[in-house]
């Protein structure tokens, strides 16, 4: 009968104090896991736009070839260029989503040079933007946009107008 008892109040289990240390632990390893992966979510969303703002300048490239092709179009030498706008450039040349994407390319021709261009990317989703990106720092040379060069989205730095002229 002895044994009986000493089964029976013989409970294994784990107290209140025990579960609330796991609990408390759990949450502290979840706190470092969250700091540790949020900054690394933005590097690829800004990495994610870059391959976007370099997408509209790789479209501006087809589009302004297939325009000089088809329709003799010429990129004027003055400073202002050609602004083409996202939309133009989504149809056949862009596969972007433009309901998320606004902005436009400025095609200029390189300095002594008839059919070398330079291109500058203008583009914003609300959340970041790339102002003015594509050339080198001298403004002569084309290069390409890495999410270093995003931005957050400044909209008093690019305000929701197209420059004069923009197709």
């Amino acid at each position: 009968m002895e044994q009986n008892y000493k089964v029976i109040n013989d409970k294994r289990g784990f107290t209140l104090v025990e579960l609330l240390a796991v609990i408390v632990v759990l949450a502290i390893v979840m706190l470092l896991a969250v700091q540790a992966v949020l900054p690394q979510m933005t590097i690829a969303r800004k990495n994610s736009f870059a391959i976007e703002a370099n997408g509209a300048i790789e479209a501006a490239t087809s589009y302004i070839v297939t325009k000089a092709l088809t329709e003799n179009l010429i990129v004027p030498s003055n400073s202002k260029g050609l602004c083409v706008k996202v939309e133009t450039l989504a149809d056949g040349f862009y596969k972007a989503d433009t309901s998320r994407y606004w902005g436009y390319v400025i095609i200029t021709q390189k300095a002594g040079a008839n059919t070398n261009y330079l291109y500058k990317v203008y583009l914003q989703n609300g959340q970041y933007m790339a102002n003015g990106l594509g050339l080198d720092a001298s403004g002569t040379s084309n290069v390409s946009i890495d999410g270093d060069d995003i931005k957050e989205y400044d909209a008093t730095a690019l305000p929701k107008t197209y420059p004069e002229g923009c197709r």
